[in-house]
């Protein structure tokens, strides 16, 4: 075969220096970002489930292999307990609660604007108090790290009960346990009404019953005029809504028996729960109860009794429907015998 000149292609061998800028360029790692670096999308960030995914990935990034916090710089004034509380971590949560910055700004809320000083925010922490007035709806299209949320609200935002305990412990050891509220109206009950355990939202309250404000707190207003029994029908089961409603109706009472110079009977009128009020769309806790029930199971209970029968001596799996057939509107009465033929099986 012929091979002409215009075919022959030369084999020119790369020089020592294009080789070894070559192989530089290969051997150079990625950089990886910092946590305070990662942590900068945080103030544009307006859905829960994103920003626990991004508090996540800051949380790995904060945590030294020696046990201890890497150097960091958070927007709107987070901190390490804020980022710990998001992520769910309670190892970061534990060295964060070590550190002396950590420990002196334990209830320091978040903040819009990343100049304010620490201290004008501690003190707006301890002073900013739930009341039954409250409805702040200016929140609803915040980025959720701007709303002056603290770290315990994060961890019952996300329903983080082991670490809202440990918070509520160390807080209460400080005497900075209060029942701070954001910009949207949410006190730390509102939050655990909706999110938290029994046991959360009971160590909230053995905390604040020594307040003049308590009944205040349990009878408090979030955003769109939610109250706590609002909030506490979000849980899958009837056990906060019912607790909350028990104490606000103590609450009320104590408050009336305390009360010697009562003599137009005035603080008798006052509502003893909220299961009655009204939310910004009309609907009661007792109505937003029935919808968890089921709305139209509830109305043939009420067109017909005899399967209120059925319910009681059913294997119901909706602890929402009995709550609400016995409790609240006691078209059913608690089981306190069975017939020895319904305990039978006949074969």
């Amino acid at each position: 075969m012929n091979v002409t000149g215009s075919q022959i292609i030369r084999q020119v061998p790369a020089s020592p220096v294009q080789e070894k800028q070559h192989e530089g360029v290969e051997a150079i790692p990625a950089k990886e970002p910092s946590c305070s670096e990662m942590a900068n999308v945080f103030p544009k960030l307006r859905d829960t489930e994103t920003l626990v995914e991004k508090a996540k990935a800051v949380a790995r990034q904060l945590k030294d292999p020696d046990g201890k916090l890497n150097d960091w710089e958070f927007p709107c004034n987070l901190t390490p307990l804020h980022i710990a509380c998001l992520a769910g971590d309670m190892e970061l949560l534990k060295l964060a609660m070590l550190d002396d910055f950590c420990q002196e700004h334990i209830d320091q809320q978040t903040s819009a604007d990343t100049d304010v000083d620490a201290t004008a925010n501690e003190t707006s922490a301890n002073a900013a108090t739930a009341s039954p007035e409250g409805n702040n709806e200016v929140g609803d299209q915040r980025p959720i790290a701007t709303n002056h949320d603290t770290a315990l609200h994060f961890a019952l935002l996300t329903g983080w009960d082991k670490g809202a305990l440990a918070l509520i412990e160390e807080l209460d050891v400080q005497d900075k346990l209060k029942n701070t509220i954001n910009d949207r109206g949410e006190s730390l009950l509102s939050l655990a009404a909706s999110h938290s355990s029994l046991e959360v939202v009971r160590g909230l309250c053995d905390s604040f019953k020594a307040s003049e404000n308590y009944r205040e707190y349990l009878f408090h207003k979030s955003e769109h005029q939610r109250t706590l029994l609002h909030c506490a029908v979000d849980q899958n089961g009837p056990e906060v809504f019912n607790y909350l409603q028990d104490q606000q109706m103590s609450a009320t009472r104590e408050m009336i028996a305390g009360s010697a110079n009562d003599q137009d009977n005035q603080l008798r009128m006052l509502p003893r729960t909220t299961r009655a009020d009204k939310d910004r769309n009309g609907n009661t806790p007792e109505k937003l109860a029935a919808m968890k029930a089921g709305l139209r199971y509830i109305q043939q209970f009420h067109d017909n009794p005899k399967l209120v029968e059925e319910v009681r001596f059913s294997d119901n799996k909706n602890p929402w429907l009995n709550y609400y057939l016995q409790d609240i509107t006691g078209l059913m009465q608690p089981i306190s015998w069975i017939s020895p033929f319904r305990s039978c099986n006949l074969v």
